[in-house]
């Protein structure tokens, strides 16, 4: 199967706002990882610590700002690809945001938008699944080792993994 561009599947910690963002760049025919990015993003967490990735404001001192981070994507992907994502409604909130702090237009890059968890879950459920809708439950479904603390790159590689099985599989 061939893409008619490269992915780019990204992710990110931080919901209210991003902590850290991962992102794979896979080739368009073979789905073959062709570049990685792994960045942790400035913000002020108040104190709290950000559950399911263990990053705290400590991890977060010196990194970047979000328009830092947004420059730095825009700079070593281009806008000539796809983007995809686990859950594509939050990432591309996210994605938005560092891109627009960046002084960038979200408009440049395709708004077709590869969400790969719905694509996941219809293929389990075809299968008999009766299982949890949460990630780590459909990734072990794909042969996923569980994970610990959440890591935005490890995440994408996980995602590129389920989305090349589903691709695959016939």
């Amino acid at each position: 199967m061939k893409f008619f561009k490269d992915i780019l599947i990204i992710d990110f910690e931080g919901l209210a706002e991003p902590v850290q963002i991962g992102g794979v760049l896979l080739d368009k025919e073979t789905l073959k990882e062709k570049d990685s990015f792994l960045s942790y993003i400035w913000t002020d967490l108040k104190g709290e610590v950000k559950v399911a990735s263990g990053i705290s404001q400590e991890t977060l001192k010196g990194a970047p700002l979000q328009s830092e981070v947004g420059k730095m994507i825009f700079e070593k992907f281009g806008v000539d690809i796809l983007i995809g994502s686990w859950v594509a409604n939050a990432d591309m909130k996210n994605f938005e945001k560092i891109i627009t702090a960046a002084g960038l237009d979200i408009k440049q890059y395709d708004y077709h938008i590869l969400d790969i968890w719905p694509v996941a879950y219809i293929y389990l459920l075809k299968q008999g699944y009766e299982g949890s809708i949460r990630s780590e439950e459909i990734f072990r479904q794909f042969g996923a080792k569980p994970r610990g603390l959440h890591n935005a790159l490890e995440d994408c590689r996980i995602t590129a993994d389920v989305f090349r099985k589903i691709i695959e599989m016939k």
